[in-house]
């Protein structure tokens, strides 16, 4: 018997080969692209979940409650670590990590720029990067590189006892590689490609007892069953202890206590949630949008679903004399239901291998365009599998089962004679379609918004001029202090050399993969205040084209070492009116900071965060620079780049690392653009679902009713007659879905939006247009059908009357 029904199931797929053609595309690409969105939302929340003690770890975090509002940084000073581990009791492993880029050289002399973690000897014991060869020993004088650095190295030779030079900013000094690592996976939060002891780092000794000087990443690994809250409730008496002078003043200014009654106290992120948090604080806009796309998945999924059971069921309903025939010889409910419900099935089974052979093959090229590096590992959870079983056998009983049960109720005589009520019916295929044109149209809402947004931080101005500026980086020189100098001499006399400066920041991400600020906390007229401090060269202002409002920028010819520039939110937290004779001290018993000049606000950081306070002091002779900045003129920029390229290589004796500006600050907005890609793709491909399923319905709708087109033809019915009547049913479900999408749209859109610390405002024209767009969609769609159809031979229609 079983045989028999898939014979007959594969005979009428046969027969039916448009609709089955429209039923297994839709269905097999909102698979594969539900599938790719899911690993996707899977690879981001997947983040150090490869570390064995993964529940037990945390990053550190500094909380506090301030007059302006609620502050926290990741930053944390050098002795935060040994007094937790000696005054807290839950800390089982505790350790710092400082991270920068530095030079290395190997014993044939050849310098490369690599990325380096300073830590405690304990990180290994925390952290799971298993060794490849050598001992996970990390003494003073030891280096750990992973399998990459190897390779690069010292190509197929064993490294280990071999030794290195490293240069930190503070010269080269020996290390003897004691072990060698397997490459870091793609989803860790931590990242290097050497690991060295957290002493050598250059400014260790002067501050491993200074708690105000914060420069390092603190992570602890608790003991099992201790929580991060309880945890953070311990710490308000250790933040009394060392920081009394702060908390006090916090109190005095008016702050407002936080969650604990506390004024300041450590915050712990679990070690899985760290990859989706920002100083701190979770990610909202990220994790949003992640929740996105998995609403997107689902929708892909649901939306496919609806076509393929409104099919099924619109098939099965054109099949009412063979249903009644098999009722008169006999049939049970149970095998109507059965022969339907195998026939959708075996459809939906091809759909699903078709879906994953398409993902399995969209997968490489997907990675390449999104740099991400997903993998098919994920199908090997037993729950995952599950899953896709369910919904595999529930879409395929609903398909069948639910039309043969329709029939199955009905008189014999009816069916046979294919008089089947439909009204009870076609309501809920007519609610389906609405259903479905919600999330349609909810989507070309919500995917307008995202664009536009995504659109307004790429053109949105920082505030000073990213083009045709080159940033190099250069504190892994053995001089670096002189390389500025060099530069200067040798790009003097270049036509395509505007003008040079350096700073100890960058600006957005370069390829030394490093972004840096620091904050700067002071008391003021009795309030607790910060700003953000960049140390810079002269002509910074004008190389980086930002405008002075007042005063003067710095220069070789006045005595400016204790000079400060500030901008506006600086001088507006100080009162500042009038410059002149204006100072600043950041410590009690610190010099007095003159206040030469007030610049423009610009964004010296993300445009996921607001303009903070900024302050500009110039370079002391005691660290050098840590990034050269350099104008170029407009125009010929592969020339200006090979010019400076030119004098870097007769100036320092490292890699060139330099990079253009306007794209490290784009860099930074990468995660975002990738997801909203993601989600701008899945939109249209489910949108391109939707039509599909209305086309197939409106083709069968339009064949039930092709008598009724040659009658009203017969009688004088114009083609523009036909054409309206049929589609209005339709455009009138696609108009109910339009009106319950939009508010929906705009209260989601407007959530997602008010993550952001510059937004666009939400137009009522943008759901104008999303309507009119999914009205125009539809009527294309349902329109092709109709005029076919109204142009049909009426005779073709009446002949068997």
């Amino acid at each position: 018997m079983l045989k028999n029904y898939l014979k007959i199931a594969w005979r009428n797929i046969w027969k039916s080969k448009q609709v089955s053609a429209v039923n297994i595309i839709g269905m097999s690409v909102a698979i594969a692209a539900a599938l790719l969105l899911c690993f996707t939302v899977y690879s981001e929340f997947s983040y150090d979940n490869f570390h064995l003690n993964k529940k037990n770890l945390y990053q550190l975090y500094y909380s506090e409650a301030r007059a302006e509002g609620p502050r926290t940084h990741l930053s944390t000073p050098i002795p935060l670590a040994p007094a937790m581990k000696e005054e807290m009791p839950g800390v089982v492993n505790i350790v710092r990590v400082a991270n920068d880029a530095a030079g290395i050289r190997t014993t044939a002399g050849e310098v490369q720029t690599i990325g380096i973690n300073c830590v405690d000897s304990s990180f290994l014991r925390m952290f799971t990067f298993p060794a490849v060869s050598g001992h996970l020993r990390l003494g003073l004088n030891d280096a750990i590189i992973t399998e990459g650095t190897a390779a690069k190295l010292f190509k197929k030779e064993d490294p280990v006892g071999k030794t290195v030079s490293i240069n930190q900013g503070d010269g080269w000094q020996a290390f003897t590689i004691s072990a060698v690592v397997k490459d870091i996976p793609d989803n860790s939060s931590i990242n290097f490609d050497v690991l060295l002891r957290l002493e050598r780092v250059t400014d260790y000794a002067g501050n491993k007892d200074e708690w105000g000087h914060s420069n390092l990443y603190t992570f602890a690994q608790l003991t099992p069953g201790v929580t991060g809250e309880e945890m953070e409730k311990r710490s308000i008496a250790l933040t009394k202890k060392y920081y009394e002078e702060d908390v006090d003043k916090y109190k005095k200014a008016g702050a407002k206590a936080d969650k604990y009654g506390a004024y300041m106290h450590i915050g712990f992120i679990p070690m899985e949630e760290v990859h989706l948090t920002e100083n701190g604080q979770k990610n909202t806009g990220r994790v949003m949008m992640l929740y996105m796309l998995l609403f997107i998945a689902a929708f892909l999924l649901f939306i496919a679903s609806i076509n393929f059971i409104n099919l099924s069921m619109a098939r099965a309903f054109t099949r009412a004399k063979e249903v009644g025939m098999r009722k008169a010889l006999g049939a049970a409910k149970f095998q109507l239901a059965l022969q339907l419900s195998g026939e959708a099935m075996v459809l939906f089974f091809f759909s699903l291998v078709l879906g994953i052979g398409l993902a399995y093959i969209a997968m490489p090229t997907y990675n390449a365009v999104l740099r991400y590096h997903l993998s098919f590992g994920i199908l090997k959870d037993p729950g995952v599998i599950t899953g896709m079983a369910i919904v595999f056998l529930l879409i395929s009983i609903l398909a069948g089962g639910y039309p043969a049960l329709v029939l199955a109720r009905a008189k014999t005589l009816q069916v046979l004679k294919g008089k089947i009520n439909s009204g009870r019916n076609n309501y809920f295929r007519n609610s389906l379609i609405v259903t479905q044109f919600v999330f349609s149209s909810l989507l070309i809402c919500c995917t307008i918004i995202a664009w536009q947004q995504m659109n307004f931080l790429k053109n949105k101005s920082l505030g000073f001029n990213t083009h045709e500026v080159v940033s190099i980086p250069v504190s892994n020189e053995v001089d670096a202090g002189q390389v500025l100098e060099r530069m200067k001499a040798k790009l003097a006399q270049q036509p395509g050399i505007l003008s040079i400066s350096a700073a100890r920041s960058n600006f957005g991400r370069g390829r030394d993969g490093s972004i840096s600020t620091s904050v700067v906390g002071f008391s003021y007229k009795n309030q607790e205040l910060m700003t953000n401090l960049q140390f810079v060269s002269y002509d910074y202002l004008k190389t980086m084209d930002i405008k002075l409002l007042a005063g003067r920028e710095f220069s070789p010819q006045m005595a400016d070492s204790n000079s400060i520039i500030i901008n506006e939110r600086m001088a507006l937290q100080l009162g500042v009116k009038d410059i002149e004779g204006f100072t600043v001290r950041f410590e009690e018993d610190g010099p007095a900071y003159s206040v030469i000049g007030i610049m423009k606000d610009y964004h010296f950081q993300s445009l996921h965060r607001k303009i903070e306070p900024l302050t500009l002091s110039l370079n002391n002779e005691g660290r050098p620079s840590d990034y050269i900045f350099i104008r170029t003129a407009p125009g010929n920029l592969e020339a200006s780049m090979a010019t400076i390229e030119s004098a870097w290589k007769a100036s320092a004796p490292g890699a060139f690392l330099g990079s253009f500006v306007d794209e490290n600050t784009a860099r930074l907005y990468t995660g975002d653009k990738v997801l909203a890609k993601i989600f701008i793709s899945g939109a249209v491909i489910t949108i391109i679902i939707s039509c599909m399923g209305l086309f197939a319905i409106a083709l069968i709708t339009i064949g039930q009713r092709n008598k009724e087109i040659g009658i009203r033809k017969v009688l004088g019915a114009g083609v523009v007659t036909i054409t309206a009547l049929i589609s209005r049913d339709f455009l009138k479900l696609v108009i109910l879905a339009i009106l319950i999408a939009t508010p929906i749209a705009w209260f989601v859109m407007n959530k997602w939006l008010g993550i952001y610390a510059y937004s666009i405002d939400i137009n009522w024209w943008v759901f104008l247009l999303a309507g009119l767009l999914a009205i125009s969609i539809a009527a294309i769609t349902v329109g092709f059908q109709t005029i076919r159809a109204a142009l049909m031979n009426p005779v073709k229609a009446l002949r068997s009357e």
